[in-house]
């Protein structure tokens, strides 16, 4: 009878924490595809900062489709999570998803991505995307010595972040005439177009110097197609931090990127969300920047998952 009543106790025990977890309720992340290493990082910092604060989560991925965000939206709505974290699949499409959400009692905070449109989010946490650009930039030039032949390779003009990155771009390099661009092309955020574009303008402009990337899958791709070529002496900068760029940062192939605060802006997100819940208000301000790290190869073995430690 001792060890029945023992197994019993032990079992009492195992049971108490589940059903402590659904009473605080469910946190749904969703974010564009988890196989992108960023988009990756950014459900890795909310899941972890949701479930340390004692919340289940729904991680789920939308492709940037917006259809499928509507859906994803509308499943999570149904399932009575308690608050949404969303990286959106576009900008301005997605206002409607977020008030259909807000309109269900669901606070949303968006994380990367903003929309026009103020009162309908919780918060919106982005990157200053201007000031990741700026960086990158005045190391590029600095790097190039002031003059050369240069290529831009854009992340996806579709997306404000890569127009703002872009905008910044030559609001630094317009300033030195002898800087001079033969190309700029929009490899749509990834690297097997980043390699297309930067073998066609290998060909074109033989005696190019530099490459000023977009985001890090284009800057990757730049990088595979200058060592296919075998020029080392072409100097390519990017944005994102990924651990794959830190690694070519290292290995000399990539000069410098700036490290977006993924998992960082998600975990803010999470706890925002619970503070919410807790007080039933939000007092804080809607729009949220956080500033890029610029890394090189004094500082990129800091860089893991898009996380910066000392």
């Amino acid at each position: 009878m001792k060890k029945i009543a023992a197994y019993l106790t032990l079992l009492a025990g195992c049971t108490l924490m589940p059903v402590q977890a659904a009473e605080k309720g469910t946190i749904a992340i969703l974010v564009n595809s988890l196989d992108n290493p960023y988009y990756s990082a950014e459900a890795k910092g909310a899941e972890n900062k949701a479930k340390a604060l004692g919340y289940s989560t729904l991680v789920l991925s939308h492709g940037e489709d917006v259809k499928r965000q509507g859906e994803l939206i509308s499943l999570v709505i149904g399932r009575k999570v308690q608050g949404i974290v969303l990286d959106n699949a576009d900008s301005q499409a997605s206002v409607a998803a977020v008030q259909q959400a807000k309109n269900a009692g669901i606070p949303v905070v968006l994380i990367n991505r903003e929309i026009p449109v103020d009162g309908v989010a919780l918060a919106q946490i982005t990157h200053n995307n201007f000031q990741a650009g700026s960086d990158v930039a005045n190391q590029f030039v600095e790097k190039m010595g002031e003059t050369g032949k240069y290529a831009e390779l854009t992340c996806n003009l579709a997306d404000n972040n890569c127009v703002t990155r872009s905008q910044s771009f030559h609001n630094v390099i317009d300033q030195y005439p002898e800087m001079v661009s033969v190309a700029r092309q929009d490899a749509k955020g990834n690297l097997l177009e980043g390699k297309r574009i930067m073998d066609s303008i290998l060909q074109a402009q033989p005696d190019i110097k530099g490459v000023i990337c977009g985001n890090g899958p284009v800057a990757l791709g730049a990088v595979a197609a200058l060592k296919a070529a075998g020029r080392t002496d072409v100097t390519v900068v990017g944005i994102d931090g990924s651990n794959d760029e830190r690694d070519a940062i290292l290995n000399g192939s990539l000069y410098a990127s700036v490290m977006l605060q993924a998992q960082a802006i998600a975990s803010q997100g999470v706890e925002i969300l619970d503070g919410y819940f807790k007080s039933g208000s939000y007092t804080g301000k809607e729009r949220i920047m956080f500033r890029g790290i610029l890394i090189d190869q004094k500082n990129a073995s800091n860089v893991n998952e898009f996380n910066y430690k000392q």
